[in-house]
């Protein structure tokens, strides 16, 4: 097949949208597939993907780390039509996805379209409650540009259903066990914080943003420090990844925390396997592409009963979930497998068997025969 990508972040933006099209996009041209993927120019591009055609970019005023695209119209329409796909996936619903909307309705395209964000839940971190309700206007408006709505979960799927969206169907996600492995452990890297081979090394990876629900992790590593280091042994914690809570997190001046900045490759999978624990806050995931990861590494870890995790994440059998807004429950669970090795073991075996059984392999077939199906005429009117 011919697929072209709208989306208004793709490499090398680090986030789990521009990710998992990264590996979509890759994989499916393994698979013999012709891509081409449509975004904005960042300026710290040099040498290029060859799949991309970019379109202007400025900042967005809320993170200026994402771009926010200026397509010229004319100009991507010309290489639209030159690269004549079979079906357009608008990936992201702003200007990039209005804009290759428009293009795939003047060349007869069929369009798929994903939602990869909770929107509503983001709103009211950043105080913009009021956005909400025109928010959704918009949002269905866009939604109806396509043939279906992929959403990455059951649970994004109900809210998307709830809020009159119902031409969906699921793109979940897979893990690359080899690209994450619990052979990455890398005691080097463990005493770069002062861990030592009877210490405990606790990690979180991802964007350091208020929908993170840091503040939640941060309120619960203080609660625990003490009582975490009973036993004698040294325990540390590490950030990995950057954003715009970076200060708050250096100004809480959390004991035995460190920062990394972002990671990638080998680094970041090392940071993964080399830790003991790892810590997942966030209910604003509508997946939770990081908790999959550091499960595929073996890293028991603590999440929350909240968003697109709970598609997988099992208490007691692949992680523990807390509730996300207490940070007594939070600390209470990771004091549980700080202090109960054999826990950690067990939860771990569970982790590498959820991982194992959520191949990419089967996320691409799944994708592909929604392809198929659309750019045959398929009409899909409610939940299927």
């Amino acid at each position: 097949m011919r697929i072209a990508y709208f989306s208004e972040v793709y490499w090398p933006k680090i986030s789990g949208v521009s990710n998992t099209l990264v590996r979509t996009v890759d994989g499916l041209q393994a698979r013999g597939h012709a891509v081409r993927v449509y975004t904005p120019r960042l300026a710290a591009v040099e040498a290029d993907r060859p799949e991309v055609h970019r379109s202007p970019g400025r900042p967005i005023a809320l993170d200026r780390s994402i771009p926010w695209g200026f397509p010229r119209k004319t100009e991507v329409l010309r290489d639209l039509r030159r690269f004549d796909p079979d079906i357009v996936h608008l990936a992201t619903e702003f200007p990039m996805g209005r804009v290759g909307a428009w293009a795939a309705r003047k060349l007869a395209i069929p369009r798929i379209a994903s939602a990869h964000t909770d929107y509503e839940k983001y709103s009211s971190l950043y105080g913009l409650g009021m956005a909400v309700k025109p928010g959704w206007v918009y949002l269905r408006r866009f939604y109806a540009n396509a043939a279906r709505v992929l959403c990455p979960s059951r649970a994004y799927e109900a809210h998307l259903n709830a809020r009159g969206v119902m031409h969906t169907g699921i793109w979940s996600r897979g893990v690359d066990t080899r690209r994450f492995h619990p052979g990455y452990r890398c005691d080097a890297w463990r005493a770069r914080f002062g861990v030592g081979p009877e210490d405990l090394l606790v990690a979180h990876v991802g964007r350091l943003a208020p929908e993170k629900n840091l503040r939640l992790l941060m309120d619960a590593w203080e609660e625990l420090d003490e009582p975490a280091e009973e036993g004698g042994s040294r325990v540390a914690l590490t950030f990995v990844g950057d954003g715009l809570m970076e200060e708050e997190i250096r100004g809480r001046g959390l004991r035995n925390a460190h920062l990394t900045g972002p990671l990638e490759g080998t680094e970041l999978a090392t940071a993964y396997a080399s830790a003991d624990v790892f810590l997942f806050p966030s209910f604003t995931e509508t997946f939770g592409n990081c908790l999959l990861e550091a499960m595929a590494s073996g890293v028991p870890a603590v999440a929350v009963r909240g968003g697109g995790v709970l598609d997988y994440a099992k208490h007691d059998v692949n992680s523990l979930l807390a509730h996300p807004t207490d940070p007594g429950d939070y600390a209470g669970q990771i004091r549980r497998l700080l202090e109960d090795a054999e826990l950690r073991g067990r939860i771990r075996e569970g982790a590498l068997a959820t991982a194992r059984a959520r191949s990419w392999d089967a996320v691409f077939a799944g994708l592909l025969d929604d392809y198929r199906k659309i750019a045959r005429g398929a009409v899909f009117d409610h939940a299927a």
